[in-house]
This record gives structure tokens, C-alpha cells and sequence, in this order.
């Protein structure tokens, strides 16, 4: 691995000049190597059942307590864990604005997708979200958890299905909530960019009662409440908002309405322009705009994206304990999460801001539903009639209009989940016993705007009752607000027991016996209007439910005082398509006090989701394509072929696949923890997954899986088609009845045919040095390299360590092999302050997986707008002034937080995000970043610039 001295640079600013040896793990809160003592107390750490006295495991566990909380200024878990080095390229975010999951939030951990990262709440399952990631795969909504109850957050970056089940190939986040709480304390903060946008308000309190050891209970209640505004993408001019690349070589204009900014037939446009039916021919423009000023690139307008969408949560949870007989203690947890977010999307499929179907000469909406097999009703192109004052030809022209009042796809969602889990844990007849049982519910309600009815808008058109660009109500006529209910159930029933079975030179061999039952169903289903195809919409349901019923044992201890090992053993039955297996064992030596070696091997596996194999469809944009019937090989100006067929907003429709198997990963890691004096403490670890049968769209499983896809036709139709071969200009062309009906979509099933190689090292650095007169001073570092990402479909392997790849997982973020975060915390007396670091290496825009071999082919072959790719596909040779965008530059987050405590109860403090107001870097690749603007939802930080807050909390 060669040095990265950008990066030394950035930790060693960040860290005002303190020696490397002081730093350490933004999480790692870790004693090291040390000699167990009958005083300490016991602990069950994540990834492991079986108490012990020290955090160290055998698994690499990132630890961040509730003082990195509070150090860091986090105000929301789901920043806690978007910064965490090892969360990776398949990571969701609620800046993603085209998701399938709106609103949602989840963690990646090694870049592999959230359906493979397992989040719990004090090693308890969570309620998946209610709608599924690319349409696909179940995750765990981080946002929803009210970080004041917060005790610590535990990642462990190792597998661990034997330990907990399906999802835990690529880690385990486990939040563990306060067990106990007493008094009160209230927060309240507020914060804006320089921009004055983005304005945040965050409020929460908590309050407790009871002592377990002299009251022989304890309950508390914490309520969080936190607000942000959104940041619309037009109000940022940097570098990465830049829609209008025509002043370089090759550029194009990429706003909509420009002239071939989609490789469209005919520009969008807020002003409407009409098309002659019969010969396909620029026929007359309404008022607003011209020809010559839509050659010009005149007619542009700006999309209303967001960079940060307006978001609110609401979270209220509440914890009583009481202790019983014995040991015996009793613990029931109860809250509400109310999350409610927004979403903007540009697409030309399925909104107002499409052509309405202008290059098929017709509209073709699918249809869908459980029961109900995938289909498509056609209506014919908007038209404006002969009698319309704005229509001077004499006779009903197509029309071209973006209806501007109707406005872009909207989806708002407003997600409540309910959480009520109780646990009875004691001792009897020498074993540790726990059991619980829990149930969540989460249930969402969807609204979206900006779907056209077509039969109503063309009977407003004929009517008058609507005037393009004069009317202003096409919203409430013909396109009402739709709104649906997913929703998401858990239920969970669990017991275990530990035992210590006998004495061995370094302690007992503990073993744990337990079982547990889950269950999961999904309820998502289309308003009926977008269902039948009375509506524009968006195709997407899942229905389905799977019974989970596991066995699972622990046997563990040291064998000698220097030499700890563990293994577990899992089996899992689902109702839906059989067993998993899932064993492993993890080793620990420590030869001396300072040094210890650890390492793991166990197999993992992921159960297909109800999305993958229940009952479900779902419809997406494939992007532009040629139709092989219609336009053979793709080329244009043919004769006998239509030209408006050769570069075409595809849909294809995912379907679910009974017969899927699980998904299954090896998962391996070694490494070292080296604590030289009692203030220092390092970690290295290197860890390979390979993960294997995963499950895949049968459209990017290779050649083999061809027979899998269909194109669905609608009915034949009548359109221009070229009658003579020309080399220059356009073919002429004569309307005629199509041979073959019209692409409405293409059938494309879920397949078990992908493989994913990953390894890297982590690095953890971490020390705390008292400095006399001058307080305390606590410095940490979490590192992570990406050594290998091999993404293997049909036999063909794809390297994506460093590169754009895979782009099909979620938001598009890009593999950057090298991720950071770094801090340093000096407590003096009442004053604290922090300056920490996130940072993000660069990495190249190609993807060979997707076929995006060389910068040219990427930056053609995609683009960060739904209008087209910045640069003109015509392109051959890639000019010299492209190559800067030839890959995404690294990006330093750096940020400063504060606070000063004014006396037993008062303490004040504010924060400084992104101090020094770096630019995210322009990536031409990704079509994930907010606002439709060419950046990476992982440098999010940096398309909202420099940030300030302000608070204060009060104890009573």
C-alpha cells in the first residue's frame, strides 16, 4: 500500500501537530491486552454471547461511547454511522433524492449493500424499513432512534450469522440503549448554513426515576425531536452544481430543455412547442419560446433537485426495569419513531417532466399489482386540438410541455414505527438465563404528486378547460396527489442460557444454548389509480411474509491464560426456501501484557427478501436504448427504421423469484492490538468476504441468463419511419403502421448469480493523556483500505477497488479504497473542544461491471442528470480538458465543536461543520447526488458548505 501524504497532511493538521503515537480510534474505546480482574464488571460485547471482563474480543468491534457522542457533536444517529470508515459504496442516504426507499437511511459496512449490514438495538432485530431498497432489499431506517438514549453504538466489522442470523455477512451495528436514567436534562439547538439554508432545529430531554440497587426499579422516558430544512441544488454555483458543459470540447448542455441534453427526440419545455403528428416535424411553439431560441439553448430551465431534503423526526422511548427475586430483574422498552422526509427526483419516466410519451406516439403506463400479473395500458399522445387558440395549423398537433404547474415527482413519506420488546434475565441452577420477546411495527404513509392522468389531461386539452402556459391549475385536474400505505412487521422471540461447564488454566469454558423465532412481513402495494394504469406512477409492490426458526450454540473461554477461543454454531429454517448452516470460530493470544493477536473465520448468509422471492414487480427507468426490432444494431437514419425507437426511455419491470437460494459469504479476518503504555493503544486488522449466490437482476447476470428477459410489447401503433438511408441530416420519413407493437417493458427476474471478493485492513489508533495544568487531551484515529473489490458475474471478474463501481447499488457513490476519520478532544476545566476529520479518497469514475472501461465510456455511457451525460456521445477521443473528470478528487471534512460548562447545570456549546467550507468534487458519473448535481452522496458534507450550530443543555 504506497503512503498517502494528502491524508498525512489532512490527520496531522487536524491533530494540531500532536506526535502520531497519540492517536486513536474515533471508536475503539479499548483497554488493550490486560489480565482479567474478579473486580471488573462482566459485559456481553457485540458479536459474542458469552460475558467478559474486557472489550477486546476476538472480532475486531469498533466501540463509540456516549462521551465520542457528545465529543463529536453528532445531533442523529444516522451521522454517527454515515461517517464510520468501513461504512462503504452501497450506503443509503437520505440526500439520494432518486431512491426506491424514499426517506430511508442505512449502512453499508465494507461497501457491500445495506440488505447485508445487520443493525440491532441492544442485540435485538429491527423492523425493516417499508420500502426496500432499490426496490429489492430489506435495511434498518438508522434515522429513527433518539440519540439521547443512546449508551454507546458497537460496530463489529467482522460476520457474524452464527452469532445472530441472516444479514450479518458485512458487520453488525448493535445501539445500545441507557439502561438506567436518573433526573432530567433537556437540549436545544439550532444551526444554518453560511448560505442561510438548511436551517436545523434539534431539541430533546430525558428524564429518570428510581434506583435499581435501593428502589428496586428504574424507569425513563427520552424524547427527541429534530428538524432540517431543505437546500435546493440551485442555490449552490460550485463547481459540482454545474449543469452546462458545452463550453468544453464535446460538452453538452445538460439542463432540461436543452437541445440533445437527454437524447430525446424533442427538448422538454415549461413553454410548450407542438409536433406534427404525421411527419414527426417541429409544427409551431406557444408562447415563451422559438425555434431559434431552443437551438440556442434559450429554452432551458433549472429542476427544483434538493441537496438536503426537509426531514423531521420525532422519537419518543421509554424503559422500565424492575428487579424480582434473586437476580432476577424484569425490562420492558416501548417507543414510537415518527419520521417524516421528502423526496424530489428528475426522471423521464413516470412524472410530469417526461415527454409523455413523444417518441413512442404513445403513453404507455404499466400496471400491476399482487394478484395481478404486469401489464400496460396505452393512451395516445397529448395532443393540443385544432380549436385551441394556440394551435395555428389547422389541425390537433402533439403536444410537447413539461407542465410546469404540476410540477416535478414528489414523494413525501411519513414513517411511524412502533417498538415494544421485554426481557426477564436471572440465574437458576448455575445458568445465565435471558428471554425476550418483541414486536415492531412500522407503518408509512406515501403521498406523490406529479403524475398525469392521460385520459383527463386530454380531455382538459380538448376542452379548454386547461391552456398550456396559461393555466395554472393542472394539478388539481389532472394530476391529484396518490397516496399508499406500506408497512413493515417484526416479531422476534428469543431465549439463551450460559453456563460455565468446567475450570481451564485460564478460566471457565463457558457454552450458550439458545433458540430464537422471527418473523417478517411486508405489506407494499401501488395507490390503485397508478396500479390499473389510470395514472402515471411507479410500479412497486412487495407482499409476503417468512418465519424464521434458529438453533444456536456457544462454546468459549481460555483454554490458557494467554490463549482465548470461541465457537459458535447456527442453524437457520426459513419457510420460504429451506436451511443455513452457519459456523465460527475465533481465536485470541496474547503472549505479553502489550501485545495481542486475534483472528476469525465463519460463513454467513442472507435469506432472500420478500421483495426477491415473494410477491412483487417493480418498474424502472433502464435508461435510453435502441429497440432491436424497430431500430436493429441502433443505428438511426436506416432505412425501414424508426428513428424515435433508437434511443428510447426504457422500462424495465423486476420480478420477484420463488426459487432463489440464499445468499452466503466466507468471512475471514486476522489481526493485532499492540498497547505499548496504558495511554496508547493500536489495532490492525485485515479481513477478506467473499460472498457468493448473491442475487441479482437477471439484466446484469451476462449472456446466460438472456432467455430470462423479455421485451413486452403493447399494441401496434402508427409512426415515422425512415423510407431512404442518408449519411447526413435526417431520413425522410412517412407515417406507417409499426410491424411489431411498441417496447412497454422488458421482464427481468431476480437470479442467484452474482460473487463479491472484498478484503482490506482496518486501522485503529487511540490514547488519552492527562497534561497537567493544561487538562486532557484524547486523540483517535479509524482507518480503513480497500484492498480488493471483485465483483464476479458469469464467470467474468470485475475489479472495483478505486473505481465508480458497482453503480447499480443503490446511490451510485463510488469505491473509494481509502476512507478516514480522525479527532482530537482537549478538556480544560469547563472548556472541551474538538476538531475532528472525515475523509474520503479519490477514486476513478470507471466501472468495467456496467461496461464503463475508460473514462470516455463512462462519462458518455452515464451522467449525474436524468438529461443526459455531460459529454456528447458522438465523442470518439477524449479531448485533454476531460481528464480532470476522470476520476472524483479526495475530499477533508474537517470540523470543530465546543462547549464550555457554566456550572453543575448549565452547559453551552456549538459546533462548526465543515470549517473550512471544502467543495465536494465533481463526479460526472454518479446519478446519486442530491439536486441532480455531479457529486457523491459520500461527500454530502461538502455540497452544503460550511455549517454553524448553537445550543445549550440544562440538568435539573
Amino acid at each position: 500500500m504506497q503512503s498517502n501524504p494528502r491524508l498525512k497532511r489532512a490527520v496531522l493538521t487536524a491533530l494540531l501537530g500532536v506526535p502520531t503515537s497519540l492517536l486513536v480510534s474515533v471508536t475503539f474505546a479499548q483497554q488493550g491486552p490486560a489480565t482479567q480482574s474478579p473486580e471488573l464488571t462482566e459485559i456481553v460485547v457485540t458479536g459474542s454471547l458469552i460475558k467478559r471482563t474486557d472489550t477486546e474480543t476476538p472480532s475486531p468491534v469498533q466501540v463509540i461511547s456516549a462521551v465520542d457522542l457528545k465529543d463529536l457533536g453528532y445531533t442523529n444517529v444516522s451521522d454517527v454511522l454515515r461517517n464510520l470508515s468501513a461504512n462503504g459504496s452501497g450506503a443509503l442516504s437520505q440526500g439520494f433524492g432518486q431512491a426506491f426507499a424514499a426517506g430511508g437511511t442505512g449502512i453499508a459496512l465494507r461497501g457491500l449493500s445495506v440488505g447485508d449490514t445487520l443493525t440491532l438495538i441492544d442485540g435485538a432485530r429491527m423492523v425493516a424499513y417499508p420500502l426496500s431498497d432499490d426496490g429489492e432489499r430489506a435495511f434498518v431506517d438508522v434515522s429513527a432512534i433518539p440519540i439521547n438514549a443512546v449508551d454507546s453504538v458497537e460496530v463489529l466489522k467482522d460476520g457474524a450469522s452464527a452469532v445472530y442470523g441472516a444479514e450479518a455477512m458485512a458487520g453488525v451495528v448493535n445501539i445500545k440503549l441507557k439502561k438506567s436514567y436518573v433526573g432530567a436534562e433537556f437540549t436545544a439547538e439550532a444551526g444554518s448554513t453560511q448560505h442561510g439554508d438548511g436551517t436545523t432545529e434539534h431539541a430533546n430531554g430525558i428524564w429518570g426515576t428510581g434506583d435499581l440497587s435501593t428502589d428496586g426499579y428504574n424507569f425513563y422516558v427520552a424524547l427527541d425531536w429534530h428538524h432540517v430544512d431543505a437546500i435546493l441544488g440551485a442555490n449552490r454555483d460550485d463547481a459540482f452544481a454545474t449543469t452546462n458543459w458545452s463550453a468544453l470540447p464535446g460538452g453538452q448542455n445538460t439542463q432540461p430543455g436543452a437541445v440533445g441534453a437527454s437524447s430525446l427526440t424533442y427538448p422538454d419545455s415549461v413553454s410548450g412547442y407542438l409536433v406534427n403528428p404525421t411527419t414527426g416535424v417541429v409544427s409551431g411553439f406557444l408562447p415563451g419560446c422559438d425555434q431559434a431560441s431552443q437551438n440556442a439553448d434559450k429554452c432551458t430551465f433549472a429542476f427544483p433537485g434538493r441537496i438536503q431534503s426537509p426531514a423531521t423526526q420525532i422519537n419518543l422511548l421509554s424503559r422500565f426495569t424492575k428487579s424480582l427475586w434473586g437476580d432476577w430483574a424484569a425490562t420492558i422498552t416501548g417507543s414510537v419513531f415518527d419520521s417524516s422526509a421528502q423526496q424530489v427526483a428528475a426522471t423521464s419516466f413516470g412524472h410530469a417532466f417526461s415527454n409523455t410519451g413523444q417518441e413512442s406516439g404513445s403513453i404507455v403506463n404499466i400496471t400491476g399489482s399482487p394478484g395481478q400479473l404486469i401489464g400496460t395500458a396505452v393512451y395516445p399522445v397529448l395532443s393540443l386540438p385544432a380549436t385551441s387558440p394556440l394551435n395555428k395549423t389547422g389541425a390537433a398537433q402533439n403536444l410537447v410541455y413539461s407542465f410546469p404547474d404540476v410540477g416535478p415527482y414528489q414523494v413525501d413519506v411519513d414513517t411511524i414505527t412502533y417498538r415494544l420488546f421485554s426481557d426477564l434475565h436471572g440465574t437458576a441452577a448455575g445458568w445465565d438465563l435471558d428471554g425476550s420477546l418483541g414486536l415492531m411495527y412500522s407503518s408509512m404513509t406515501q403521498k406523490i404528486w406529479g403524475n398525469i392522468i392521460p385520459s383527463l389531461a386530454q380531455a382538459d386539452l380538448n376542452s379548454g378547460a386547461y391552456v398550456p402556459g396559461v393555466s395554472t391549475n393542472g394539478q388539481a385536474l389532472f394530476a391529484p396527489e396518490v397516496s399508499d400505505h406500506p408497512s413493515s412487521t417484526l416479531g422476534v422471540a428469543d431465549v439463551h442460557g450460559s453456563h460455565e461447564l468446567f475450570d481451564m488454566p485460564g478460566g471457565p469454558l463457558t457454552v450458550v444454548l439458545g433458540g430464537q423465532y422471527v418473523h417478517k412481513a411486508l405489506n407494499a402495494t401501488n395507490p390503485p389509480s397508478v396500479a390499473s394504469g389510470y395514472q402515471e406512477g411507479v410500479i412497486a409492490y412487495a407482499v409476503g411474509s417468512q418465519d424464521d426458526t434458529a438453533a444456536f450454540l456457544e462454546l468459549g473461554g481460555k483454554i490458557l491464560p494467554q490463549l482465548e477461543v470461541i465457537a459458535d454454531g447456527r442453524y437457520d429454517h426459513y419457510d420460504t426456501y429451506g436451511g443455513s448452516a452457519t459456523p465460527k470460530l475465533s481465536i485470541k493470544y496474547t503472549p505479553i501484557e502489550q501485545v495481542a493477536v486475534r483472528g476469525t473465520w465463519g460463513k454467513g448468509f442472507r435469506a432472500p427478501s420478500i421483495a426477491e422471492s415473494g410477491t412483487s414487480g417493480l418498474a424502472f427507468g433502464q435508461g435510453n436504448v435502441a429497440d432491436p426490432a424497430l431500430c436493429p444494431g441502433g443505428v438511426a437514419n436506416v432505412k425501414g427504421t424508426f428513428n424515435a425507437l433508437c434511443s428510447y426511455p426504457a422500462v424495465g419491470v423486476e420480478t420477484a423469484n420463488p426459487a432463489l437460494k440464499a445468499v452466503t459469504s466466507t468471512n475471514a479476518t486476522f489481526g493485532f492490538i499492540f498497547e505499548p503504555i496504558k495511554q496508547v493503544s493500536v489495532s490492525v486488522d485485515w479481513y477478506r468476504i467473499d460472498l457468493k449466490n448473491d442475487i441479482i437482476s437477471a439484466s446484469s447476470a451476462g449472456s446466460f441468463y438472456t432467455d430470462a428477459l423479455g421485451i413486452v410489447r403493447g399494441p401496434t401503433t402508427t409512426a415515422a419511419v425512415c423510407t431512404a438511408t442518408v449519411t447526413t441530416g435526417t431520413c425522410p420519413q412517412a407515417t406507417v403502421t409499426t410491424p411489431v407493437g411498441y417496447p412497454a417493458y422488458t421482464s427481468i427476474p431476480y437470479v442467484n448469480a452474482g460473487e463479491t471478493k472484498t478484503s482490506g485492513i482496518d486501522v485503529d489508533l487511540q490514547s488519552h493523556f492527562d497534561v497537567g495544568n493544561f487538562g486532557v487531551l484524547r486523540a483517535r484515529l479509524n482507518y480503513t483500505y480497500i484492498h480488493q473489490y471483485e465483483l464476479v458475474v458469469s464467470g467474468e471478474t470485475f475489479d472495483l477497488a478505486g473505481t465508480h463501481g458497482p453503480q447499480s447499488i443503490s446511490g451510485d457513490t463510488g469505491n473509494p479504497k481509502n476512507k478516514a476519520t480522525a479527532s482530537l478532544t482537549w478538556d480544560a476545566g469547563p472548556f472541551s473542544n474538538t476538531l475532528s476529520v472525515n475523509y474520503t479518497g479519490s477514486f476513478s469514475i470507471v466501472d468495467p461491471s456496467s461496461g464503463y472501461s475508460s473514462c470516455l465510456s463512462a462519462l458518455v455511457g452515464r451522467g449525474p442528470s436524468a438529461y443526459g451525460s455531460a459529454i456528447s456521445s458522438s465523442t470518439t477521443t477524449l479531448p485533454s480538458a476531460w481528464y480532470p473528470y476522470c476520476s472524483v478528487n479526495h475530499f477533508t471534512d474537517v470540523n470543530w465543536y465546543g462547549s464550555y460548562q457554566v456550572n453543575d447545570h448549565l452547559n453551552l456549546h456549538g459546533a462548526i461543520t465543515n470549517l473550512f467550507n471544502s467543495t465536494a468534487p465533481v463526479d460526472l458519473q454518479t446519478y446519486g447526488g442530491g439536486g441532480e448535481l455531479a457529486y457523491s452522496t459520500l461527500d454530502q458534507d461538502g455540497a452544503i458548505g460550511r455549517f454553524f450550530m448553537v445550543g445549550a443543555t440544562y440538568k435539573f
